[in-house]
């Protein structure tokens, strides 16, 4: 037993220069690992930057962009077949998701079913059964939109400037005559006269015989229509009302309009700073097609009288104030101010995402980019 351990001894003995050797070696290692992290503490790195490739990389980022999650939902109520892009974004979906429903409806594309909207392909299994109970379709206007002569039709007056989807459908156009008037008014178009509604694709002779009676617009313009009466004018035509300049007690001239109307027009045209369009009346509380009706012809507009929003110098609180304006819209036109300086035109919202087609056209009057004469 002590003989073998005496052979072994010579391999487990370690010399004083092998010692040393293993001290160095180990010093060096534990220097360098340190060194390692002295330089990453105290030196960053210069990476060069590719312009091009980093606008390929946010290109497809936007391309690529991560869908809703529930987590992300504000559930409420909606029909898809009417609801607008800033609503959507309100509900949770994201950009492309809603670009994606509004081009399905704009090719003429109608939901029949809650079931028909998870057919959109940008839209989740996931998603689609979070926000199924919240889908509600009308069955009324579903009929039309299928069969629009078997289906009842509700024979009211209606200005096509202003009359919505569900309106429309309910007056007995199927879904490809409504997407028409719609993609019509988003792209800038007015109808002036009633027959210009006859002039919509889809809108046949019958179509059109048989709503005309019941469009809110003259059968055709005078010569002087849209200028501010004269005073001679005035004393030839003692019903027309100046609605922009009128006070409650000329308002109630018109017909249908008491006290309590008059008060409420001169409240939201202080809020509006002013009427473009007679339609707009339609959305005062209470002045339903009917009353419109009685007192539309009466009504003339002097557009020169609109109060308007400088978009270069107005505050958050004053662009917030105007009725057609949500606070989010607000905040996206405030940071696009931000980013560019100052706005050129008024055009320039169009490049604002949450600025859809419909909402662009409503607050285009109320806003300009050039100063008044009186301000430095």
């Amino acid at each position: 037993m002590v003989k073998r351990n005496l052979q072994m001894k010579p391999f487990m003995f370690i010399t004083r220069r092998q010692r040393r050797g293993l001290f160095y070696l180990t010093g060096s290692i534990f220097l360098l690992v340190m060194l390692t992290f002295a330089i990453r503490l105290f030196f960053q790195p210069t990476i060069p930057s590719d312009p091009t490739f980093e606008n390929e990389i946010a290109a497809h980022t936007d391309a690529t962009e991560p869908e809703a999650t529930a987590v992300n939902f504000k559930a409420f109520p909606f029909d898809p077949n009417i609801i607008n892009k800033a609503q959507m974004l309100e509900l949770g979906l994201t950009n492309h998701q809603a670009d994606m429903i509004i081009k399905y409806r704009d090719a003429g594309g109608w939901f029949y079913d809650a079931k028909d909207f998870g057919k959109i392909y940008a839209i989740s299994d996931a998603e689609y059964a979070f926000l199924e109970p919240y889908i509600i379709i009308n069955r009324q206007h579903q009929n039309a939109a299928e069969n629009p002569k078997a289906a009842p039709t509700i024979l009211v007056a209606f200005d096509p400037n202003s009359a919505d989807s569900m309106q429309l459908i309910a007056l007995g156009l199927n879904s490809y005559q409504t997407t028409n008037v719609l993609k019509y008014r988003r792209a800038g178009g007015i109808f002036s006269i009633k027959k210009d509604f006859s002039r919509i694709y889809g809108i046949d002779a019958d179509t059109y015989h048989h709503l005309e009676k019941q469009i809110l617009l003259p059968s055709e313009i005078a010569p002087e229509a849209g200028d501010v009466p004269t005073k001679r004018d005035a004393a030839a035509y003692m019903e027309l009302i100046e609605i922009n300049t009128a006070d409650t007690l000329e308002l109630r001239k018109l017909k249908g309009i008491g006290r309590v109307y008059a008060h409420r027009i001169v409240s939201y045209r202080d809020k509006l700073g002013g009427f473009f369009d007679k339609s707009q009346l339609l959305e005062i509380h209470g002045i339903d097609t009917n009353r419109y009706a009685m007192f539309a012809p009466q009504v003339v507009i002097d557009k020169s009288a609109i109060r308007r929003i400088n978009l270069n110098d107005a505050t958050f609180d004053i662009l917030l104030q105007h009725p057609y304006l949500e606070y989010y819209i607000v905040k996206e036109i405030f940071n696009y101010r931000e980013a560019i300086g100052t706005f050129d035109s008024v055009a320039q919202l169009k490049e604002i995402s949450l600025i859809y087609d419909q909402l662009y056209f409503k607050i285009t009057p109320y806003l300009t980019t050039a100063k008044r004469k009186d301000q430095p």
